[in-house]
């Protein structure tokens, strides 16, 4: 349903709001389980541990139903990743692309090989960028 436009759908709203129920039934049940009350969990979440980049990833779910923009840009970035991975399973299973996919050509030419290159480095470029920006947002916190 997500994608990467800036303006958001009432449809974002309505998921949203689900999310944030799921996530605040599974994390009471998760602490009855274990037995930690809602302060023993507030301080664990903002002890230095859970500032770690790895901490921070695991939580970003959590993190995400509290702040309906990280929780966008979760879901566009799980979206893109679906693509992918559905795009990397027809592929295997066919062995190319179907002409719909491709736009009638399996085999790309010179210049879109070097396209692709260009467009891998600067995805790649961007998603250091966006982590190093996270880590500095999370160091100044």
């Amino acid at each position: 349903v997500f994608d990467d436009e800036e303006e958001s759908k009432l449809s974002y709203t309505e998921i949203y709001q689900e999310y944030q129920a799921l996530v605040e039934k599974l994390l009471e049940d998760y602490l009855k389980e274990v037995g930690i009350n809602e302060e023993k969990f507030q301080e664990a979440f903002s002890s230095p541990l859970a500032k770690t980049h790895t901490s921070q990833a695991i939580l970003q779910t959590v993190l995400a139903a509290e702040d309906f923009r990280l929780f966008k840009k979760m879901m566009v970035q799980k979206n893109i990743e679906m693509q992918l991975q559905a795009l990397r399973i027809i592929k295997e299973r066919n062995g190319v692309l179907p002409d719909c996919l491709t736009e009638g050509s399996d085999v790309f030419s010179e210049i879109e090989q070097e396209e692709m290159k260009i467009l891998r480095e600067v995805l790649r470029k961007s998603k250091e960028e966006y982590e190093i920006e996270q880590e500095r947002k999370r160091t100044e916190e």
